[in-house]
């Protein structure tokens, strides 16, 4: 555990994370100009096609190259391959928060369904509040285990040709029980984070809950890239402890 921790802080170097703040917040600075383009006009509707396209393309750019920084094999994927590979698993995890999504939104009616079947004891000690609170851990267990299954996948498919190598080593990911820990950790934590602050209003003026606001999201911001970059981190850590077949890479 301990060789563990060394070297995923060996990796977490304050340039790396530097790097995945500064690159995060420009994306998001990005797509919140490009909701502002207007589309009454034939270029402007061209425009906000062209940057679209570049926003996405700065998205992959900005994941493959962190990617690739963490994981040293050989050869190295093509960009296109490295590209399309990331592309496809994003619309996988985007895949998989609508059946999650679908899920929460029928939360109140399975919570009335199991309430009415349930005895009164446990009517009594749980409740439909309880059993709608449930299910929200529950859903949100269900998502952040989702990407835990997908990023050492993206990891390894960005940084290296497709073997069967690459696919030992991350199923060899998987096979650590801490990893798996850790992921739900850091997104349930970076969850609560964010919602406490979002959602605390202090008793100040409008300037003062103004820069209140900007101050308890940069906080937010800042612990959720942190706890994003341990995990990206741990990933490295095992995937170089796991040995790859060089000759099998190719």
């Amino acid at each position: 555990m301990r060789q563990m921790f060394l070297g995923v802080f060996s990796r977490l170097t304050p340039r790396f994370y530097l790097g995945q703040w500064a690159g995060n917040l420009l994306l998001m600075f990005l797509a919140a100009a490009w909701l502002q383009i207007p589309d009454s006009h034939t270029w402007e509707f061209l425009l906000s096609i062209v940057s679209a396209v570049l926003l996405v393309v700065g998205f992959l750019w900005l994941y493959i190259a962190t990617f690739r920084h963490l994981s040293a094999c050989t050869p190295r994927a093509p960009w296109w391959q490295a590209m399309l590979s990331l592309a496809v698993l994003v619309v996988l995890w985007w895949l998989m928060l609508q059946v999650i999504a679908a899920g929460r939104a029928h939360e109140s009616l399975y919570a009335g369904y199991a309430n009415s079947q349930s005895t009164t004891w446990i009517r009594h000690h749980l409740g439909y509040s309880a059993l709608v609170a449930w299910q929200e851990r529950i859903y949100d267990c269900a998502q952040w285990l989702g990407a835990g299954l997908l990023l050492p996948a993206a990891v390894v498919s960005c940084a290296c040709r497709v073997s069967m190598s690459g696919l030992r080593r991350i199923v060899r990911v998987y096979a650590h029980w801490f990893y798996w820990l850790v992921v739900l950790f850091a997104g349930l934590v970076a969850e609560w984070v964010t919602w406490t602050l979002a959602d605390w209003t202090p008793a100040f003026g409008l300037a003062g809950q103004t820069a209140s606001v900007v101050l308890r999201l940069g906080l937010a911001y800042s612990a959720d890239i942190l706890l994003g970059c341990f995990v990206l981190c741990l990933i490295a850590d095992y995937l170089q402890r796991a040995p790859a077949v060089v000759g099998d890479l190719g």
